[in-house]
């Protein structure tokens, strides 16, 4: 399974942000923002007349489900380890919309097309328990319905089951730069924009990578030429080997897996040379990535805090 982490981009690789980075619609107090394919949910009264409520929220804050793959022992007692894996974390939403006619049926609409819809859409939800930390997942509607039912001529609830291939929920994204020149961006992004400016205490072949979640965090590496053979590392046993790219060019890596594309989906995977080991910003921590390598180019860093 591909990780869903970077909505699509154009052929020369513009990265468009989205999901959690999104502006969420304000929501009233006492209600918990829940926001699907760009379709706020749990609004309360709308200027429109439509009053649309999230009712409840099964699998988000659950832990994924959990496959150990243990071999029961035969001749001894026990059982031997087995290769632990996650597995798809499966959500259940379910609302009431009150209004009108007119109102009630493109809301229904809305939520009929996405919930038949063939790629993966962003859901984000704000805990509100959690100091207001939006957390998204990609999901898409499995093998059950969306189901409706009438509640009288100006009201219905409504329950859709979604599916996150992706088991892990995702913060904001952040994003950082390297470089072999000077003038890289380095250091954690802050989203807010001041009137001064922060200085930087790594130079311009460092970033710094902050997962404040409790799960390994996968980074999307966009490599831009001109670049010679280059290593980008973690500085604790990971590390990627890229072959030298010309100005340019580009070639988008997924670290947690080494995939290498360029332009147009085109694979790269010769270029990840031997000795590449994949990388990803551990749960709770600060990382700082290094770039070695020459050339006038950069490499530029995309992620997002991970949690399961």
């Amino acid at each position: 399974m591909t990780m869903p982490l970077v909505r699509p981009y154009d052929r020369d690789f513009d990265w468009v942000y989205g999901s959690a980075a999104d502006p969420v619609p304000p929501t009233p107090p006492g209600l918990v923002a829940v926001m699907w394919d760009g379709v706020a949910l749990n609004t309360g009264d709308q200027d429109s007349g439509l009053c649309s409520i999230i009712e409840n929220v099964d699998g988000w804050l659950d832990s994924p489900p959990l496959e150990g793959h243990d071999t029961e022992m035969v001749l001894a007692d026990g059982a031997g380890w087995g290769i632990k894996t996650l597995g798809p974390r499966v959500i259940t939403l379910a609302g009431c919309a009150i209004g009108t006619r007119d109102v009630l049926a493109p809301f229904r609409d809305q939520l009929a097309r996405r919930a038949a819809a063939r790629q993966p859409a962003d859901l984000t939800i704000v805990d509100a328990a959690g100091g207001g930390l939006a957390l998204t997942a990609s999901v898409r509607g499995g093998s059950d319905q969306l189901k409706l039912t009438w509640l009288g001529p100006y009201a219905f609830r409504w329950q859709v089951v979604l599916t996150a291939a992706d088991p892990a929920l995702y913060g904001d994204w952040q994003q950082a730069s390297v470089s072999n020149g000077p003038g890289g961006a380095t250091g954690r992004p802050y989203k807010r924009k001041y009137q001064w400016q922060y200085a930087s205490s790594f130079l311009p072949n460092s970033a710094l990578l902050v997962n404040d979640g409790n799960w390994p965090a996968p980074v999307y590496a966009l490599y831009q030429g001109d670049l010679n053979q280059s290593q980008l590392s973690d500085g604790v046993g990971g590390s990627i080997n890229l072959a030298a790219i010309n100005a340019q060019e580009q070639v988008l890596v997924y670290t947690a897996t080494l995939a290498a594309i360029t332009s147009g989906g085109l694979s790269r995977a010769s270029y990840i040379l031997p000795g590449s080991v994949p990388m990803l910003v551990a749960p709770g921590t600060t990382a700082r990535w290094d770039l070695y390598g020459a050339g006038a180019g950069s490499v530029s860093l995309a992620w997002r805090s991970a949690w399961v």
